[in-house]
C-alpha cells in the first residue's frame, strides 16, 4: 500500500493566511485606539473651563480669561462664558468691564438672577448708592424678596428723599425678617419724614426694645413724640 503524506502550508502560504484572518481584528483595535484618543467638543469645552478656574485660582487672571475666550471660540456657551468673563474682571477690580459684561450676560438670558446680583455687587464695592438702587430694581424684578435688592432699593430711596418708597421696601424687609433692626430704624424714620409720626413712634419704641443702643433710635422716638 502506498501512503501518501500531505503536504505541509508553505510558511509564506500560512503567514498570509493569518494576517488575512487577523486584518479585522487589527482594523477594530486601530479604530477603538483611535476613538479612545480622540477628545469629544465637550471634553474639550471642559478642560477649558478647568483650564480657565485653575488660572484664576493660582491668581493669573489673564490666562482666565484667554481661557473663557478659547472656550467661547470652541463653541461653549455664550451665557456661561461671559459670566465668567465679568467675574474675572470684577476679581481685577475692572468694575466698568465687569459691568459691560453682567449687561450682556442679561441680554443673553433675560430671566436670569446672577447677572444682576453681578450689578448689585459692583455697585455695593463701589459705594454707589444710587447705582447699587437702580441694580436692586433690576433684582427684584425676577426676585421681590431678595434681602440685598430691597435694602439697597431701600437706602437708596432714603437718601433721595423718596421716603415713601424707602418705608415701604424696608417693610418689606421686616415682614420676611421682624428681626433686621436696620429695616426696623429705616421704616422709622421713612414714617416720621412722611409724617406719620405716631407709626414713627412705635417703631421707634420697638427698636429701642431690641436695642438700647442703636444709633439715633432714642433721638428718633424724642422727635416723634415732639
Amino acid at each position: 500500500m502506498v501512503v501518501k503524506i500531505a503536504a505541509e502550508p508553505q510558511p509564506k502560504a500560512a503567514m498570509k493566511r493569518t494576517l488575512l484572518l487577523l486584518l479585522p481584528v487589527i482594523a477594530f483595535a486601530a479604530g477603538t485606539s483611535d476613538q479612545a484618543t480622540r477628545k469629544s467638543k465637550e471634553e474639550m469645552l471642559g478642560e477649558l473651563w478647568q483650564a480657565s478656574l485653575s488660572a484664576e485660582t493660582n491668581g493669573d487672571s489673564d490666562v482666565a480669561l484667554a481661557k473663557a475666550a478659547e472656550y467661547l471660540k470652541a463653541g461653549g456657551d455664550a451665557y456661561l462664558a461671559t459670566m465668567r468673563a465679568a467675574w474675572i474682571q470684577y476679581g481685577k477690580k475692572n468694575y466698568d468691564e465687569a459691568a459691560r459684561h453682567y449687561v450682556n450676560a442679561m441680554r443673553l438670558q433675560g430671566i436670569a438672577l446672577s447677572p444682576r446680583l453681578g450689578l448689585l455687587t459692583i455697585a455695593e464695592d463701589k459705594h454707589d448708592v444710587a447705582g447699587a438702587a437702580k441694580a436692586g430694581d433690576l433684582v427684584l424684578v425676577l426676585e421681590p424678596t431678595n434681602y440685598r435688592a430691597l435694602m439697597a432699593v431701600a437706602w437708596g430711596a432714603f437718601q433721595a428723599k423718596d421716603y415713601h418708597k424707602a418705608g415701604a421696601r424696608y417693610h418689606c424687609v421686616m415682614a420676611e425678617y421682624p428681626e433686621d433692626m436696620d429695616a426696623l430704624s429705616g421704616a422709622a424714620w421713612s414714617a416720621y419724614y412722611t409724617g406719620q409720626k405716631m407709626e414713627a413712634k412705635g417703631l421707634f419704641r420697638r427698636l429701642i426694645s431690641l436695642n438700647p443702643s442703636y444709633p439715633y433710635a432714642r433721638q428718633g422716638l424724642a422727635a416723634a413724640q415732639y
